[in-house]
């Protein structure tokens, strides 16, 4: 219990716990002891006029000793004769003394043969006392509690903060309980500086991409300007597609790192799948007129997504279903408001979730290729669209499916991937 239960929740449980031990006790001294105490004070008074009579004193003189203890007689009631009727008579020319306990309040009676009086304290008990101390006492409970309660606030807003930060993707520094001297406030200190240190290093990773992507544009884009002068034409354009495929990547890289560092806007449209594949397949430098990779089953099929994210995503699946298919072929298919990209293959050998990590490599697997950033991308993509990634093998196919992607399955539209 005590594992998944707020520590607000813990104390208050345990304060509970003792505030109720506190008032028990406090209860039993206030309504026993004063009694217990009482009768140990009549006991005494009866003890001192025990000795007196050892010493022959009349029943005068012990009267005049509870008059001068401030004793006075009071009437006798039923239940003093009742009691004293209970217990036995004295003897002839002897007389008896004892204690009767009605309640609260405590009788000294002495008794003859014929007839007997009864003595009581004038100065009540001091119940009063008793209470102001339990009250006392509660009321320190309580202001202990109140106050050990305002201490740990800030570990909830600290709590809230670092929730609010997951839900929005975002780190920042905490202001609740930063200027405490005490374990909170170096805790939330302790935190802050982290964040510093990673948003350091994140602007300086950012820095450093975007450095290394803008110095290979120069070189690239010279590049593209040589291979333009190449005479063979075969050679041009294979040249010409080395270097249209680098600056497909270092545009590919400028997006991850925006979906990085969580600066990408997403912006979704409606737009015919044929035109995210035909996209994709430029980039990876397949002819669409020229095409036994690619099976494109449906090409009615409608999506609303971010065209470049998605784009990114379909040329990924494709590329990795190209390299790891025993055929060398994908099939791209609908279903529903699903698109599945499949390729014939061997199941993978790891959870598919593993493959999600980036720089993963597949040791298990001899074809495995590249910087393990595919299926990275792919669920980074997908995630930043708000869609799910599915993985299923069925038939000796491994499946893609991109959930809920799909809004129209039968919009009329010329095959572009053949024109």
């Amino acid at each position: 219990m005590w594992r998944s239960t707020s520590i607000f929740i813990q104390i208050s449980i345990l304060f509970a716990i003792a505030f109720a031990s506190f008032l028990a006790v406090s209860l039993f001294y206030v309504k026993v002891q004063p009694g217990i105490e009482s009768i140990k004070q009549y006991n005494i008074i009866v003890a001192a006029i025990g000795k007196m009579r050892q010493y022959n004193a009349s029943m005068e003189g012990i009267k005049s000793f509870l008059e001068e203890e401030n004793f006075y007689e009071v009437p006798i009631t039923e239940y003093m004769q009742e009691r004293i009727a209970q217990e036995p008579a004295p003897h002839p020319g002897s007389f008896s003394v004892s204690v009767i306990q009605d309640g609260n309040d405590i009788f000294i009676a002495l008794r003859t043969m014929d007839n007997f009086v009864v003595y009581q304290d004038p100065i009540a008990f001091n119940w009063s006392k008793y209470h102001m101390l339990t009250f006392m006492g509660a009321l320190i409970l309580v202001i202990i509690y109140i106050t050990l309660m305002k201490r740990l606030m800030p570990l909830s807003h600290i709590k809230n903060e670092i929730a609010i930060m997951a839900n929005e993707n975002e780190i920042r520094p905490i202001v609740w309980g930063s200027k405490n001297q005490d374990e909170i406030g170096e805790l939330v200190r302790e935190f802050n500086h982290s964040v510093e240190k990673l948003k350091a290093v994140g602007e300086a990773r950012t820095l450093f991409l975007r450095s290394i992507m803008h110095e290979l544009k120069t070189p690239i884009t010279k590049g593209r300007i040589v291979a333009e002068m190449v005479i063979d034409s075969k050679q041009k354009q294979r040249l010409c597609g080395v270097f249209e495929k680098l600056n497909s990547l270092i545009d590919e890289f400028a997006k991850i790192e925006q979906l990085a560092s969580k600066n990408y806007m997403t912006k979704k449209i409606e737009i015919p799948l044929q035109e995210i594949v035909k996209e994709a397949m430029q980039m990876l430098l397949i002819d669409s007129n020229n095409n036994d990779n690619i099976v494109f089953l449906h090409h009615d099929d409608l999506v609303k997504v971010d065209f470049h994210l998605f784009t990114l995503c379909i040329k990924n699946l494709l590329d990795n279903g190209i390299k790891y298919s025993i055929d060398s072929k994908v099939i791209i298919e609908s279903r529903a408001k699903d698109l599945v990209i499949k390729n014939k293959g061997e199941k993978l050998k790891l959870d598919v979730n593993e493959y999600f990590k980036p720089y993963f490599k597949d040791i298990k697997n001899p074809l495995s290729q590249g910087f393990g950033l595919g299926m990275y991308i792919v669920k980074t993509t997908l995630d930043t669209q708000n869609f799910e990634l599915e993985y299923l093998y069925e038939d000796g196919y491994n499946m893609f499916i991109i959930k809920d992607c799909i809004v129209e399955n039968f919009c009329r539209l010329d095959n572009a991937l053949r024109d």
